[in-house]
């Protein structure tokens, strides 16, 4: 009798031990949704089959909407559609979720295309010229690896998310590495947010010279009133920018002419070994606030020929050039630049302000900040700029680098004066 209590006990034991050990592994299923391996979506699958299959499931959704579920386990994704640029393995419909079981829910794309393969991808406005939208999307605890992918020729295609023009879209626990191309390229955002996400290795086939190739790159221009939050997430070792900005008119003015009421945040946010952790080019109204920056390939926070943005209360370490950093270049005018109550510690450079070409360079400043360890100059600038106020910044470095024209300089109560 107490041998038969005993091997009872035993099993009660290990039923509650695989009940405890499924809690951590993170293995919830949401409910009402529908599990994609009922459906076709399988590890021992080819890439093709599974693409098929998830798509032919969220096409079966795209009216009514749903929540797909995908559990624990690699899933190989193949092409499975071509675009304007580059192909897909899934296009996105409205009102369609996929949520995962955490990390140990990998998708694969697999293959080598010639301009670059998206896992997930929506950009009817590219392919069709139908200013339509993806909305109400969730994409939640899960992995997209691409280091089985490869292209012919870079191109903005090759991304984890390759989204233009979406609204009410959430994206959480979502980790995307090594692409071909930025890993979230997510363009013309209205209501949406991004939080608790990794981008690593992004941009694998782009070299530092070419557009895209970032972590996490956000294009915007199409609508007045565009916006997104980007929150508690990390952006390494891509290979431009960690976290950036870009209107979509340097690229086609006809298209994307919205020009204002565009609210943009990051916040929370750790970015280290990109060429730029933080910026923008042709950004506006951008602002990246608590967001630490470390070991960048050049500039800690850096923004090119944009308007009203900036960084508030972010710290900046051990660049390789300057910590923070505005660049003018070409036509377009950099105006409304802000870096205030920041920190730098162990860059060559504590701000760079650099004029390269003919437009107007005005209203830039930097408050508050505290410099420290900078090995060249605190302040380094040059080329020709409108205005320009340094105010109530303190630095060890005590020597400056002041080459530029500047019409109206404000350098007041600085400790490096």
């Amino acid at each position: 009798m107490k041998k038969r209590i005993t091997v009872l006990c035993i099993f009660a034991l290990l039923i509650l031990m695989l009940i405890s050990c499924n809690k951590e592994q993170g293995i919830h299923k949401p409910e009402n949704s529908i599990d994609a391996t009922e459906h076709g979506v399988l590890t021992e699958n080819s890439g093709k089959e599974n693409s098929k299959n998830l798509q032919s499931l969220i096409d079966s959704l795209s009216e009514k909407g749903g929540t797909i579920y995908i559990p624990s386990g690699e899933y190989e994704f193949a092409e499975n559609g071509t675009q304007t640029i580059g192909s897909h393995c899934i296009k996105m419909k409205s009102g369609v979720s996929i949520v995962g079981d955490g990390e140990n829910t990998v998708l694969k794309p697999k293959g080598n295309s010639k301009y670059g393969l998206d896992m997930f991808y929506f950009n009817d406005y590219l392919d069709t010229g139908e200013g339509k939208y993806l909305e109400n999307c969730r994409f939640e605890r899960f992995s997209i690896d691409a280091s089985a992918t490869s292209c012919e020729v870079y191109t903005s295609a090759g991304k984890g998310f390759m989204f233009n023009l979406f609204r009410n879209c959430q994206w959480d626990e979502v980790t995307v590495k090594n692409t071909d191309a930025t890993g979230f390229g997510v363009d013309c955002p209205i209501n949406s947010s991004i939080k608790n996400c990794l981008a690593i290795g992004c941009g694998k086939a782009a070299s530092e010279e070419n557009g895209g190739a970032s972590g996490f790159g956000i294009g915007f221009g199409y609508s007045d009133g565009e916006s997104i939050t980007i929150s508690e997430c990390i952006s390494k070792n891509n290979k431009k920018f960690g976290f950036f900005f870009e209107h979509q008119g340097r690229f086609n003015s006809q298209k994307y002419t919205a020009t204002s009421s565009h609210d943009f945040l990051v916040s929370n946010c750790n970015a280290s070994g990109n060429l730029y952790n933080f910026g923008g080019i042709y950004a506006m109204n951008t602002e990246y606030s608590h967001c630490t920056s470390e070991g960048a390939r050049k500039h800690g926070f850096y923004f090119e020929s944009s308007l009203a943005s900036g960084a508030t209360l972010c710290e900046s370490k051990s660049e390789t050039d300057a910590a923070f950093a505005i660049s003018q270049v070409g036509e377009y005018s950099v105006c409304g630049i802000y870096f205030e109550k920041c920190s730098a510690l162990g860059s060559p450079i504590g701000v760079k302000v650099v004029s390269e070409g003919t437009a107007t360079m005005s209203d830039n400043s930097v408050k508050n900040c505290s410099f420290e360890g900078i090995s060249d100059y605190a302040v380094y600038t040059s080329g020709r700029i409108s205005s320009l106020t340094l105010f109530n910044n303190s630095s060890d470095m005590n020597v400056n680098y002041f080459e530029a024209e500047i019409s109206a300089f404000e350098n007041a109560e600085n400790s490096w004066n």
